[in-house]
């Protein structure tokens, strides 16, 4: 199997503005997107493209070009507002028809939730991106699924509330671990320098047992089986 491959999509909205540190919405998803690429690049065994900045959203822009790089993931990365200052918590837009899609919105829920000092207030942080607009739902969630990627669409927090705001803006690399752990346990990542010596003792015909994922959930695991299926991993796949 080749390398993971991984499109990042930063929010291209200037005009909203964060509550505090004269800043916008863009330019601290950019920030975070670059530092999560650096992170995947330097410590994983995966293949990372940050979106042309100049190309927006719609099917012949950033889609079509994660496409043309034959990756698997596309992953829209947002900040939210709403609740007249008071609302918290990541939010994440997937694809009802891709299980894999719902998996990790769910991660990432998961790891940037529990990294913020405010809790989450939301009653429903996992979200179908395909509701909106009458049934058409998000280009960002629609298109990608049609050209085969597992999408997501993330709200990373909110940034009206003053004090997450603030705290956002301080703690780049704090989110950008948390998006990538949630990467590395939904694409089961070699750490580099494992994956180098894994080529090497290949070399030497030595061979090794791989364990991927455990869950509490058996619907999980099946679809994280399932996509090991599909890329051939048969032979590593054991429910207990």
């Amino acid at each position: 199997m080749g390398k993971a491959k991984i499109y990042l999509s930063p929010s291209r909205q200037p005009g909203n503005l964060y509550a505090t540190g004269n800043t916008n919405e863009e330019k601290e998803m950019v920030k975070l997107s670059k530092r999560i690429k650096n992170i995947l690049d330097e410590e994983y065994f995966c293949e990372t493209h940050l979106a042309t900045l100049s190309l927006d959203i719609g099917a012949e822009g950033r889609p079509k070009e994660a496409k043309g790089k034959n990756c698997d993931i596309y992953l829209a990365i947002h900040s939210n507002a709403g609740g007249k200052g008071k609302a918290s918590g990541a939010v994440a837009l997937y694809h009802p028809k891709r299980p894999d899609s719902k998996l990790l919105a769910e991660y990432l829920v998961m790891e940037l939730n529990s990294i913020c000092p405010i809790k989450s207030n939301r009653s429903e942080d996992l979200v179908d991106g395909m509701a909106a607009f009458q049934g058409k739902g998000y280009g960002e969630i629609r298109v990608p699924a049609k050209l085969g990627m597992t999408p997501v669409l993330m709200e990373t927090n909110f940034h009206d509330h003053p004090a997450i705001s603030e705290w956002m803006t301080k703690n780049t690399e704090t989110m950008a671990r948390a998006y990538v752990n949630a990467l590395v346990r939904f694409m089961g990542l070699q750490i580099r320098t494992q994956a180098e010596e894994t080529v090497k003792e290949d070399e030497s015909e030595k061979l090794y047992r791989v364990q991927v994922g455990a869950f509490r959930k058996k619907e999980n695991a099946e679809i994280l089986a399932l996509r090991l299926l599909n890329e051939g991993f048969e032979g590593f796949i054991k429910f207990c």
